[in-house]
């Protein structure tokens, strides 16, 4: 595949080195220099493209990419693939240091190379979003907006009861439905909101018909002229309930609750923002200014129509640990999904595309990775750390590399002030972008460390749209323990958060963090690893610990719990019959026919407790820890038995825990008592009668082990399991017959 790499130095202003660039990136030949790409020099770069005939084209410019598509386009390259990175404000204006800039720059630019083919298709589906929109306000501002968004929507205002910003002015009538409450609780997503509303207001709006009968009768002056009662002057005399008899508006006391649909939600406020989350359509403006409502109703604004959903998360029943055989395990996703997309359908789980928000917390908390994330995908994030990561030519061990994960809020807007304001930073802090902060997960921070990385930051929002990010903490938390069971230090993991207006004090607090932290606790040769899983990559950054320092920590305490468990199996109760083996989704159980010896392997445990409840025995006990040493990578016997032959062949047919809990169980009921005596044998052998009918000597001679009873004494004389004989039961045939 032939690329086009094509640079600009913005009329010469920035230090850019193409033959470094060139040689960093593998490249045949430099990269094409411009100085001004985006004004006089764009039929030059025309002529390029007609000439050359790219595969896809990378350009480093501050130029828009319209200019440059349709640069293509008359150049006959017509739905090339155009890569464009601004490498003026991610390299070069926050970095002082040439040469460290010029290297920056071609990771960055080696991201796009290595990323190019990573990407998927999204599936999107189609949704259509009405013009219903419910405005919650407690300040006239929401009648401001009620106006704007009329002009394309139908607004519906929810007035705050329990202000009196409203109380001066009596306005009648109004074009929108309009009544007193407060949300409660929103539920659904764009186009299907549910608003739970409470009222205690007695005047209800929608029933008035503002006939002002009540308003001379009230000896308290309780009734504004904005028609609320106010419950504190109002001594319940009931007079104004005798006036308002006919229609009913007035209701002492009032304690009601209702729902609004809605399509989209509007809350102003001027009591400040409650966290999140927010979904899209749901916008929170806290002290709004008529530039906020002019850009909130623009907003409203694009959300009304026909839509593309694109599908963020991507579901794989088959390594699910949420349930197997009516048993009920794992459902971390449910509780971690902020916006309750996702539910348990039978023994799997069910995402609602519609509903998720994209924050890709279930991706980030699902210990086994059935749930993936689409944009970007697993595939991409880890061929992004490892085109930042690589060591680049000539500069191996020069530089203390730190990545930035981000968030697509406040994380990316600190990245783009620096560029924009030259805030200065190390140009070995390197970022990569995900939706939010809860997407990254432990197995996400451990592989960059892994990969070379001297530190990690978290840069992200200080109070996080999509809600509490518990799971976050919990996260960071684990993978600080590891890299302080390997004497790495926790320091080396940092969360850096700031809230709007505050991206110079969060760019300040990341340069002052990667000049401190020290080399990379471990040297990577660049050569990629084929792990993507959560489990398998925290494996294999566990073991390229512990070669790279050659300790094994054990046991690391985890508080709270973590999806990681070893499974203590009281091995003279266990009766090797594989039911841990079918229902664990990750394997961490398996039998080794050849042995005959059930091994566990503890790192790969997600604790989702199946094997527990379908252990026919109860002998398995799952206690919640991880433990970082070699033993825990790889599969340890736990159970051991021996294989029995059959009474009259004597080929091998049960291995012998199974055969004497068979035995205790059956010589325990007292219908089988009359059948003691008898020698047990394979279900191919047992079909010829008992052993004493064909010579019990063999039997008295003590064969090596005992099979399955070929006699029942629900059988008649004569009669054989297996050839359709009577079972005791006329509706029951002998599974033997099957």
């Amino acid at each position: 595949m032939r690329w086009g790499v094509i640079l600009c130095t913005c009329n010469d202003t920035l230090p850019i080195d193409p033959k470094a660039i060139g040689k960093a990136l593998g490249l045949e030949r430099p990269p094409v220099l411009y100085s001004r790409l985006p004004r006089d020099e764009i039929h030059s770069f025309l002529s390029l493209a007609s000439r050359e005939r790219y595969d896809r084209v990378l350009i480093g410019c501050c130029g828009p990419r319209e200019l440059f598509t349709e640069a293509l386009a008359a150049a006959g390259a017509e739905g090339t693939p155009l890569h464009l990175l601004d490498l003026r404000e991610s390299c070069y204006w926050p970095h002082g240091d040439r040469e460290a800039a010029n290297a920056k720059a071609a990771r960055l630019l080696r991201v796009t190379f290595h990323g190019a083919d990573q990407g998927e298709r999204v599936v999107e589906h189609p949704l259509t979003v009405g013009g219903r929109v419910l405005i919650a306000a407690d300040s006239p501002d929401g009648l401001a907006l009620a106006r704007r968004i009329g002009e394309f929507a139908t607004p519906v205002l929810l007035l705050d009861e329990r202000t009196a910003a409203f109380d001066p002015a009596f306005r009648y009538p109004l074009p929108w439905k309009v009544n007193w409450g407060r949300i409660a609780e929103i539920r659904g997503r764009l186009g299907e909101f549910q608003v739970i509303v409470e009222r205690t207001q007695p005047i209800d709006r929608e029933t008035c018909i503002y006939c002002r009968k009540r308003t001379p009768v009230c000896h308290t002056a309780a009734i504004t002229e904005g028609l609320r009662l106010r419950l504190d002057l109002c001594d319940r005399c009931g007079d104004c309930l005798t006036a308002c008899e006919k229609v009913g508006a007035i209701k002492i006391p009032r304690e009601d609750r209702d729902v609004i649909k809605a399509d989209q939600v509007v809350v102003l406020t001027h009591d400040g923002v409650e966290p999140g989350p927010y979904r899209t359509g749901h916008l929170v403006l806290a002290n709004s200014s008529p530039a906020d409502l002019d850009a909130a109703a623009w907003k409203v604004y694009g959300l009304v129509g026909e839509f593309r959903k694109p599908e963020h998360v991507r579901y794989n029943p088959e390594t699910c640990a949420a349930g197997a055989s009516t048993c009920r395990g794992c459902g971390v996703c449910i509780t971690a999904c902020p916006y309750e997309a996702i539910d348990r359908e039978r023994d799997r789980v069910r995402v609602d595309q519609f509903t998720c928000e994209g924050c890709g917390a279930c991706v980030s908390a699902c210990p086994t990775s059935s749930l993936t994330f689409t944009e970007p995908s697993d595939a991409e994030l880890y061929a992004r750390l490892q085109a930042l990561l690589a060591p680049l030519p000539g500069r191996n061990g020069a530089d203390r590399p730190v990545v930035a994960f981000h968030c697509s809020e406040k994380g990316r807007e600190a990245f783009q002030a620096a560029g924009r304001l030259r805030l200065p930073y190390p140009a070995s802090v390197l970022p990569i972008g995900g939706p939010c902060l809860r997407y990254f997960s432990e197995a996400n921070i451990l592989a960059a460390f892994r990969m070379g990385a001297a530190g990690v930051a978290l840069v992200g929002c200080e109070s996080c749209p999509h809600g509490e990010r518990e799971l976050l903490y919990q996260k960071v938390e684990f993978a600080r323990r590891v890299l302080d069971a390997f004497g790495f230090g926790a320091e080396r993991l940092h969360l850096l958060t700031g809230a709007a207006g505050e991206e110079a004090a969060t760019v300040e607090a990341l340069r002052r963090f990667a000049e401190a932290v020290g080399d990379p606790p471990v040297r990577w040769d660049g050569q990629p690893f084929a792990e993507r899983d959560n489990r398998a990559v925290i494996a294999g950054t566990i073991a390229t610990f512990i070669a790279a320092t050659g300790r094994e920590p054990g046991r690391v305490p985890l508080d709270p719990p973590q999806p990681f468990a070893l499974a203590e199996v009281d091995a003279p109760g266990c009766t090797l019959c594989r039911s841990c083996v079918n229902v664990c989704p990750t394997h961490a159980f398996r039998l080794v026919e050849a042995t005959h010896t059930l091994e566990f392997k503890q790192l790969a445990c997600v604790a989702c407790g199946l094997c527990e409840q379908a252990c026919p025995e109860r002998v398995i006990t799952l206690k919640r820890a991880v433990f970082l040493d070699r033993g825990a990578l790889e599969y340890q016997p736990v159970v051991q038995d021996e294989m029995v032959g059959c009474a009259k062949c004597g080929k091998p047919y049960i291995n012998r825990r199974a055969l004497e809990a068979v035995e205790k169980k059956v010589l325990g009921m007292e219908a089988c008592a009359p059948t003691a005596g008898r020698w047990w044998r394979c279900w191919r052998c047992s079909r010829g009668g008992s052993l004493e009918e064909e010579g019990g000597a063999t039997a008295r001679q003590g064969v090596p082990g005992r099979g399955v009873r070929s006699l029942c004494p629900t059988l008649r004389p004569g009669e054989v399991a297996g050839d359709g004989g009577h079972t005791g039961d006329p509706g029951l045939r002998h599974p033997r017959g099957r």
